[in-house]
């Protein structure tokens, strides 16, 4: 998607999109790879967990004033995840490698949606920080399984 103003709730619906594509990914590689599988549940698990978390805080925080009159000017959506590298990949170390580049393409996104709305109210940049810590974690732990 082109760079042009963006309003939260589009952030936001793009956010639980990609919480969503990346939970599907890490189940479907879970059922392929069974050495790693209780390691990719659990990132399946805390996908969604960061999705509600995401999401609670929106909506607890913006309230329709806010949201016509805040928008993300100048921030450009990134298009929807493609998990099926991760999914084609015959072997772990591909599939992980995979994995990674999506975290660190998620990781991206959500530090300059943090940035970009630093100004709005600290609960929302604060809650996409969790989530980027998380996947953090995620990205040194994928490298290591």
């Amino acid at each position: 998607m082109s760079s042009s103003t963006i309003t939260a709730a589009v952030i936001i619906s793009r956010s639980e999109q990609m919480q969503d594509a990346c939970a599907d990914m890490y189940r479907e590689l879970a059922t392929r790879f069974s050495e790693q599988a209780e390691d990719l549940t659990a990132f399946a698990k805390r996908c969604e967990r960061n999705k509600v978390q995401i999401v609670r805080t929106y909506q607890e925080t913006v309230s329709d004033a806010l949201e016509t009159n805040f928008a993300f000017a100048d921030l450009a959506l990134p298009e929807a995840l493609d998990t099926q590298g991760a999914l084609r990949a015959d072997d772990w170390t591909k599939a992980a490698a995979e994995a990674i580049a999506i975290e660190e393409t998620i990781i991206t996104f959500y530090q300059q949606v943090a940035e970009a709305c630093e100004s709005l109210l600290a609960t929302i940049p604060s809650a996409y920080r969790r989530v980027i810590k998380a996947r953090q974690r995620r990205i040194k732990t994928l490298g290591e399984l």
